[in-house]
This record gives C-alpha cells, structure tokens and sequence, in this order.
C-alpha cells in the first residue's frame, strides 16, 4: 500500500512538473509573439533623424529630419527645418542615397542607397542598401528589409524577425547594371536564388555562366566574378567601390553620379 501510494505522489508531481513547465513554454512563447509585435509596430512607425540627401541630378541637400527607409518606401518624408509645420514628400526614384544620423551621435553617419528593383510577387520594388562589390560591368547591393537607429550608441542596425526554423527576414543582394532602369535580384541570404536562372544575367561570358550554373562559383565569389564580366572594357561611368562609404560613386539611372558624402 505504502509503494502505491509512493508511486501515486511521484506520478502526481511529475504531472505537476509537467504542467509547469508546459505554462512556461506558453508564457515564453507569448512573451516573444508580443516582443515581436511591438518590435514590427515600431519599425512600421516612421522615425526621423538629420542628414543629407544626394539627388541623381547631383545636388545635394541638409535637412534637419529625414524619414528612416523601411521596406517598400517610394518616397521619403523631409523637413528642411524642424520647425516647419509640415513635411514635403521626396520620391525615392530621384535619390542617389542617404546620409543620417542621430542627433546624439553626429559623429556617426550611416550611408543607405536607393536601390529601384525589378517587381516580383515575393520581394518589393523600392530596396534600400548598400554596394558590396562592383565593376565597370554592374554593382551589388546589399539591402536588408529593415532597419532602426540605435538610440544607446547611434549605430544603424538591421533587423530579422526570427521563426522556429532561422531568420525569417532576408537579406536580399541586387545587381545593378549601368543604363539599365531596375535592379535584378540575384541573391537571397547569401545562397544563390535559383543559380541556374541567376547564371542567364552572366551569359555573355560563358566561364562565369558555366561556373555559376554548376556551383562551381559562390556568392563570395561576386567581386571576381564582377572583374571577369568587365574585362578590359573600359569604364563607361566613373566607378569606385569604396574603402569608406562616404566615397562611393554609383551609376543613376540619368547616367550621372551621386556621391554620397562629396560635399565639394
């Protein structure tokens, strides 16, 4: 009698420890679904910081509130003093890019280009990022889809919503030719998208499709294979990709350069 008894009571608190530990997964998980909440309710809240915007007609102006880009923003909300009663709206298609900051950490400018990407069903068509590898041939552009400014150090960070499975929000990269209007999206998370489909934007040199097409060649391998695709061609834009972001020159669609930064 003892014995069962013995054994009701261990059967009785591991049901306990059963439940406890059941509540506490629940309370966790909604701890984190109303983490996330708030998170994605911020980062869809416009927020504004000084700076500059360089235009693809190669002006450049201050102002003292620049909306930060979020995902799928065709225009960006200005104030060219902070004490004007409203905001003017700036079309994103006539952006080079941004320099921003806060006003705590002026000493700390972030850099995020416009990038006009070709529509698909799955990603939007106004990208914001920045060139991780070029040539005469194109330029890639990283673009995260979201991004905030660090109130604690002034730094521009990016933003992943996370799932059971890994990072839910990608990184996206874009290739970028010169006189061409759209970018194209190449690369998703650092993994070719489709390589035998992302080989056809190389076709012309037959070494690079063939070795993209096979696997042979990864994404680490863009800025080699950027220099193969421009060969000896000469430059048909002023071209520089950057040690500082702050120097980068990129191809407008008006065949002009904005440089960001370039305050002469």
């Amino acid at each position: 009698m003892l014995k069962f008894f013995v054994i009701l009571q261990r059967q009785k608190i591991n049901n306990m420890k059963r439940t406890f530990l059941l509540a506490l997964v629940v309370l966790l998980g909604c701890m984190m679904a109303k983490a996330q909440f708030f998170t994605s309710l911020n980062l869809m809240t416009p927020h504004y910081y000084p700076g500059e915007i360089y235009f693809a007609d190669g002006h450049h102006e201050a102002y003292d509130e620049i909306e930060l880009p979020r995902v799928g923003k065709s225009q960006l909300g200005v104030k060219k003093n902070k004490d004007d009663k409203k905001r003017i709206d700036i079309e994103a298609i006539d952006i080079v890019g941004i320099k921003i900051w806060h006003k705590d950490f002026p000493d700390k400018q972030h850099v995020l280009y416009y990038v006009h990407a070709r529509k698909s069903m799955m990603q939007n068509d106004n990208q914001w990022g920045n060139p991780i590898a070029g040539s005469a041939w194109g330029v890639v552009y990283q673009c995260e889809q979201y991004y905030q400014m660090n109130k604690k150090n002034g730094d521009l960070d990016f933003v992943k919503f996370v799932g059971s499975n890994g990072p839910d929000t990608p990184t996206l990269y874009y290739l970028k030719r010169p006189g061409k209007e759209e970018a194209e999206l190449i690369i998703i998370n650092e993994k070719w998208a489709m390589r035998k489909k992302i080989a056809e934007h190389f076709i012309e040199n037959e070494k690079i499709y063939e070795g993209i097409k096979s696997g042979k060649l990864k994404p680490s391998d863009i800025q080699y294979i950027l220099d193969e695709m421009a060969g000896s061609k000469p430059a048909e834009t002023p071209q520089s990709i950057p040690t500082a972001k702050e120097t980068i020159e990129v191809e407008t669609q008006n065949t002009q350069n904005g440089v960001v930064g370039d305050d002469e």
